[in-house]
């Protein structure tokens, strides 16, 4: 059982249609670090308020959640620990009570910290851990140039886009996603080039640099899997194509952000030398 501060009073309930718009407001104070929840809240609410869960003491709003199967959390670096840990507590026991396993847990460090806390003794240990990812973000850039040399994905290059993500996560999470699931893997490729959410640049008839984007709100946009093919790493290609991808998100009114494992010093270099800067700090516990 839970072990809550005597004083006050907490919640725990799915975000519920009269929470939505103070929910929205609660993560819009952090637009950019909290992209993916409100990227779920304006895109597909309907299932997204069946998968998140609002944390409140004493009707004030502490903590929101996602609990699909890769968990994200949100809630200010600002607010006080014991109640941070008070939530984290109560989401805990919702978790491991639920049907739906635990893929991954990817949230700011001062939320992850205190959930595993109390999640360690009653799930198996996560088979990857990545204690730092900086969280990145960059605004609007004139100088920055529309797409040219890259572009958006087509259905036609499925069967070149699937291993390339796959390489891409390989290397930077150490799992092969073909291995645990080829069929659902490129379904989900698939409706990222559907929803336009994939670019890539094609060099010598290979996919030479691409990069998808995770989650898109009204202001900004989530890039994941940035990845240079290997026979074309150290060309420039990566800032060629990071450089249209944002110049081309700046022009739909987009800001952009992302994280990185924090040992990856050249894509930190990458990032930082394009204007990126840091916001914040992620930490991902994956299954």
């Amino acid at each position: 059982m839970v072990t809550l501060p005597a004083e006050g009073r907490w919640s725990l309930r799915s975000v519920a249609d009269d929470d939505v718009r103070e929910v929205i407001e609660f993560l819009a104070r952090e637009p950019l670090i909290n992209v993916y929840l409100l990227s779920r809240l304006e895109e597909e609410r309907t299932a997204a308020v069946t998968q998140m869960f609002v944390i409140r003491h004493q009707g004030e709003i502490v903590l929101v959640a996602s609990l699909a199967t890769n968990v994200v959390l949100a809630a200010p670096v600002t607010e006080r620990r014991d109640r941070i840990e008070s939530a984290t507590a109560l989401l805990a026991d919702r978790i491991v009570t639920r049907m739906l396993p635990v893929r991954a847990i990817i949230s700011p460090s001062h939320l992850v910290e205190p959930l595993w806390d109390r999640l360690r003794s009653r799930l198996d240990p996560p088979t990857v851990v990545r204690m730092n990812q900086p969280i990145y973000a960059i605004r609007r850039r004139l100088d920055f140039p529309d797409l040219h040399a890259a572009r958006y994905s087509r259905l036609a290059d499925l069967d070149k886009l699937v291993p390339a993500c796959a390489a891409m996560h390989k290397e930077e999470v150490g799992i092969d996603p073909l291995i645990r699931d080829a069929a659902g893997y490129r379904e989900r490729v698939r409706e990222l080039i559907a929803l336009e959410r994939s670019i890539i640049r094609m060099e010598e008839g290979e996919i030479g640099a691409k990069c998808e984007f995770s989650a898109v709100t009204n202001g900004g946009v989530q890039l994941m899997g940035v990845w240079t093919h290997p026979r074309f790493r150290r060309k420039g290609l990566a800032r060629e194509t990071l450089r249209e991808v944002c110049g081309h998100l700046f022009r739909k009114g987009k800001s952009v952000t992302l994280f990185v494992n924090d040992f990856n010093l050249p894509a930190i270099a990458l990032y930082e030398s394009l204007g990126f800067t840091r916001i914040g700090m992620n930490r991902a516990l994956i299954w």
